[in-house]
């Protein structure tokens, strides 16, 4: 009786602890369901009436699921195997025949594992559909190149890969001259349909492993490595010829390269980097086109200051790439002056 109690004092122990913790590491979700499912042998040992033997395999089986849940695969299959071994043993010290007893060993591995089977494929298939979610929240739906938002959340691909190798980043704003007059004059079907084709375009004549992406109306990204500044003014020029090759439209295109430099705390979000790329590639865009359109316009931006791992989106935060200049403020008050009036910060369609 004594030990009896002890189980269920320890079990209010494990209870209490849990309450107060809240969210468990797997460490402490390990030693916590390893705890109860020994109190639960315990307990078993202690009233020995073979009635009880289906609760106790259903007891056995309920730590495991519950790992399954969230835990890792690892903390999931410990929890499974120790469920299994732990459910067997009862089943062969309640039976009394060797048949009874692979009966209940066979019904005992059922018990633990078909809730656990359960419950792992329904959380792979809510991952799945979060995933899935996710990736179409980053697509735009008509070109099905990136949007903004994908393009903030997959920048880290294209900035690991600059400074693993010390390259800098070249950042290509790509707007389609005249684009308000094919609307006006076949129709937005065929506007849409000129978007579609230009942005396979840019896709097909982009360096490799680009990022793509549509952040305005007429207005495309690439974003890539790129060996020097030359090698981002020709892969706009490549860009460039290709769409107008098509005979559809023409582009004006700002080109922007700019290094990079990995520090551990104090450097903006990838919103806030992208927005300061978009703004400087913004001006050769707006300079191309007030020299005649169909060309390209080349930058150099500010050395950015990047630390990875921060991917918050904060529209309206300050830019500061850290170059001696105070961009950071230019940058907010001209994008915030973008999305109060934009049609006035581009005056040339």
């Amino acid at each position: 009786m004594s030990a009896l109690v002890a189980v269920w004092m320890c079990a209010v122990v494990l209870f209490v602890f849990t309450i107060r913790v809240g969210k468990l590491t797997d460490r402490q979700f390990g030693v916590v369901g390893i705890t109860a499912m020994v109190g639960v042998a315990i307990s078993a040992s202690i009233v020995t009436d073979p009635a009880v033997a289906p609760a106790i395999v259903a007891l056995l089986s309920a730590m495991p699921a519950i790992a399954a849940m969230s835990s890792t695969r690892r903390t999931t299959i410990g929890f499974t195997v120790a469920a299994l071994l732990l459910a067997a043993g009862f089943s062969v010290f309640w039976s009394t025949s060797l048949t009874a007893r692979l009966v209940a060993v066979a019904a005992s591995i059922l018990t633990v594992s078909i809730p656990v089977a359960l419950v792992v494929a329904l959380r792979s298939s809510l991952e799945f559909a979060m995933e899935k979610v996710a990736r179409l929240g980053e697509i735009d739906p008509l070109t099905h190149a990136l949007n903004r938002r994908g393009l903030t959340r997959r920048h880290a691909r294209v900035f690991e890969h600059c400074v693993r190798r010390g390259l800098p980043v070249g950042f290509l704003l790509i707007d389609i001259d005249h684009f308000k007059s094919v609307n006006d004059s076949r129709g937005h079907t065929a506007g849409d349909r000129v978007l579609v084709n230009s942005v396979a375009t840019i896709a097909a004549a982009a360096p490799p492993h680009s990022l793509v992406s549509r952040i305005g109306g007429e207005e495309f990204v690439v974003m890539s490595a790129a060996e020097n500044k030359a090698d981002v003014s020709a892969a706009a020029e490549r860009i460039r010829m290709a769409v107008a090759a098509e005979g559809e439209v023409t582009v004006s295109v700002g080109a922007v390269v700019a290094s990079i430099v990995t520090e551990s705390e104090g450097c903006p979000n990838a919103s806030a980097i992208i927005d300061e790329l978009t703004r400087q590639a913004d001006l050769g865009a707006y300079r191309a086109k007030s020299l005649g359109r169909d060309r390209v316009v080349m930058r150099t931006a500010p050395t950015i200051h990047w630390t990875p791992g921060i991917e918050d989106e904060g529209t309206d935060s300050p830019v500061n790439l850290k170059s001696g200049h105070p961009l950071g403020a230019l940058a907010g008050q001209e994008l915030k002056r973008r999305r109060q009036a934009p049609e006035e910060s581009r005056r040339i369609a």
